[in-house]
């Protein structure tokens, strides 16, 4: 019974993904909310792929997707995400330069798991933290 439900959860995940994909670059706005700038730098965008914190940290989706017999990175992050004892919070990861960038709007990118993505936002050094203004699909080049 476990089984069927993480499969129809998995599922419920991918046609997510395929319908934010079929709108084509789409473009979801933060909701404003209460924010500590004060350490943030200027605004700016971010290119990388919205990933669990788990996968990020590894670099890849490449063990877990083997561990748990994944045929996808969007399958990958939303088994992460869901089914993990200790579940995982949204990352950006930049492969290029190894960094992940934590999210501090943790709704938004739940349309774009496994995902390329461009985020516009602040920066916060300190923490690592970008402060999400929007996140859209990357188109593949």
């Amino acid at each position: 019974m476990k089984s069927l439900s993480l499969n129809s959860a998995l599922l419920l995940a991918t046609l997510l993904a395929a319908a934010a994909l079929s709108l084509g670059s789409i473009s979801v706005p933060a909701q404003d909310a209460h924010r500590n700038d004060s350490k943030a730098t200027a605004g700016g965008t971010f290119e990388g792929e919205i990933m669990d914190n788990h996968c990020a940290q590894m670099g890849s989706h490449e063990m877990t997707m083997k561990e748990n017999k994944l045929a996808t990175p969007d399958l990958c992050v939303s088994y992460c995400m869901h089914f993990r004892k200790t579940p995982d919070k949204y990352v950006l990861y930049n492969v290029t330069s190894k960094m992940i960038y934590q999210l501090d709007d943790q709704n938004l990118p739940m349309f774009f798991g496994g995902r390329n993505v461009r985020v516009s936002g602040t920066y916060n050094p300190a923490t690592k933290t970008i402060h999400v203004k929007d996140i859209t699909g990357a188109s593949a080049s």
